[in-house]
């Protein structure tokens, strides 16, 4: 008997009585626009001044659309949610979120502050529908089904990437090419800089991005065994590196060269000789992986003869130095989106100290539910004690999870990130077996480099939700036909 809903007819239920071919083209589809819409609106954003209240629409669209399309999977039961671990953890942390928000609306708060934690703070939209939206992406994520069409959200989350590096590179461009970075006025710079933000509204939201399509593109490079795609993907992962340097920012560094360290490690444990090609000048992956040492070492030597890599500041009248990423982060939040205070002029901590401090402070105020989704900003704001240099995100992705939605619900993230983790070591022991797999070790240098990183960047709209969907694909699991 064909499958219905409330005995409504067989023609209106043709999604639950697709053949699983259809499904599986479905899932990539889905997966594919979480990539290809949100860089859409990015662009526009970009280019439209004023129309970044748009941000969030491109979000729900895609998030929404995974989490209807993964209870239609339950309810064909093409999926178990007892078989996947991780969605037992994503369940907990809608409900901890929700119960966030819900705090913000019981206690009184003005209704500007229940909007924010609903929709997110102005210029950032990170409120609870955000969540819930990440969550969606990488439930629908842990449902892929097939080797090729990881490869294919792979191939098109590079082209974002190439995308997105072609803007940063127009952005370093002294000319009239649009951009929010062409001077940092939070803070006096040592000289007037082009700072590059690609299509992902900060430089430093931009490292975190790289962060991710860094880990695929190295991989990709050092394992692919089809020539032409190999080449792009190596050509992709030395331009990410390039931009990187353009922003001015210690994040793509750390970000970019976790990446390439777990992908080093994973070369010499995976396998006594590496991978060896038929095809290709490299013929094997370790002559690769030198090819792309050398590479970056020869950009990295460029950029700094040219033009030097500056990662701080002039030093102040004291002799500090204060880093620059502080001077992103204040233009960004204050300058930019004025959803901030003036930073102090004779406050000479960095951005990372400061938001620290503040996060513990609303931590020892809020453990168990947080101040709310997004809402550090306005907290600060409303609090005489708190506004002066006041910051809008902690730039520690952990700390700021515990100060917005509570301990707890920095605990369950914990777990799963630790869990995800077990599947990509797992998975990576695959790939010793099976050296075509090679997306194994590039979900764990995507995945793992971006938890590092973490520690020293924040969350965003424009990069989290290529995280959640590699972080989901993580846990599919592949039928066993030869792909």
């Amino acid at each position: 008997m064909p499958k219905t809903i409330f005995g409504t007819t067989e023609k209106s239920n043709f999604i639950l009585n697709m053949g699983q071919t259809t499904v599986r083209k479905w899932i990539t589809g889905l997966l594919c626009a979480c990539i290809i819409l949100p860089l859409i609106g990015s662009a526009l954003i970009v280019g439209l001044n004023g129309s970044n209240a748009f941000l969030g629409a491109f979000l729900y669209a895609t998030g929404f659309s995974c989490i209807l399309f993964y209870l239609v999977l339950l309810l064909r039961k093409d999926i178990k949610f007892k078989d996947c671990p991780a969605a037992f953890l994503i369940a907990a942390l809608a409900l901890l979120a929700f119960a966030s928000y819900y705090r913000v609306v019981l206690s009184g708060a003005s209704q500007d502050a229940i909007n924010t934690a609903m929709l997110g703070e102005m210029g950032r939209y990170e409120g609870l529908l955000a969540l819930f939206a990440y969550f969606g992406i990488f439930l629908l994520a842990t449902a892929v089904m097939k080797y090729s069409s990881v490869k294919l959200v792979f191939d098109i989350l590079i082209g974002a990437g190439i995308v997105q590096a072609i803007v940063a590179v127009m952005q370093h461009i002294p000319w009239d090419f649009p951009s929010d970075f062409r001077k940092l006025p939070a803070l006096v710079l040592m000289k007037d800089v082009h700072l590059s933000s690609g299509l992902s509204d900060s430089p430093i939201f931009y490292g975190s991005f790289l962060t991710l399509v860094s880990g695929v593109a190295i991989a990709g490079a050092m394992y692919e065994k089809n020539v032409t795609r190999a080449r792009v993907y190596g050509c992709s992962a030395v331009l990410f590196f390039l931009t990187g340097l353009f922003t001015s920012s210690v994040v793509p560094l750390i970000g970019i060269g976790s990446a390439l360290v777990i992908l080093v490690i994973n070369e010499f444990t995976a396998g006594k000789g590496g991978t060896k090609f038929e095809s290709g000048v490299l013929k094997s992956s370790r002559k690769r992986l030198a090819a792309l040492i050398l590479a970056f070492a020869a950009v990295f030597g460029l950029v700094f003869a040219f033009q030097g890599i500056n990662l701080k500041d002039k030093p102040n009248a004291q002799g500090e130095a204060v880093w620059r990423d502080k001077s992103i982060a204040y233009t960004d939040a204050f300058s930019r989106l004025f959803i901030i205070s003036a930073p102090s002029p004779v406050n000479y901590d960095s951005h990372w100290k400061i938001g620290a401090e503040r996060s513990l402070i609303i931590i020892k105020d809020h453990p168990i539910l947080g101040v709310g989704p997004d809402l550090m900003a306005k907290y600060q704001l409303y609090n005489d004690d708190l506004i002066v240099d006041g910051i809008d995100r902690s730039y520690n992705e952990y700390l700021y999870t515990a100060a917005t939605r509570g301990i707890p619900s920095l605990l369950v993230y914990i777990a799963l990130l630790g869990m995800t983790f077990v599947q990509l070591f797992k998975g990576v022991k695959q790939f010793a077996a099976d050296r075509e797999k090679w997306f194994r070790p590039a979900l764990l240098a995507a995945v793992l480099a971006y938890s590092v990183q973490a520690f020293f960047s924040a969350s965003a709209i424009t990069v989290a939700p290529f995280f959640w969907l590699l972080a989901g694909i993580a846990w599919s699991k592949f039928s066993d036909e030869k792909e």
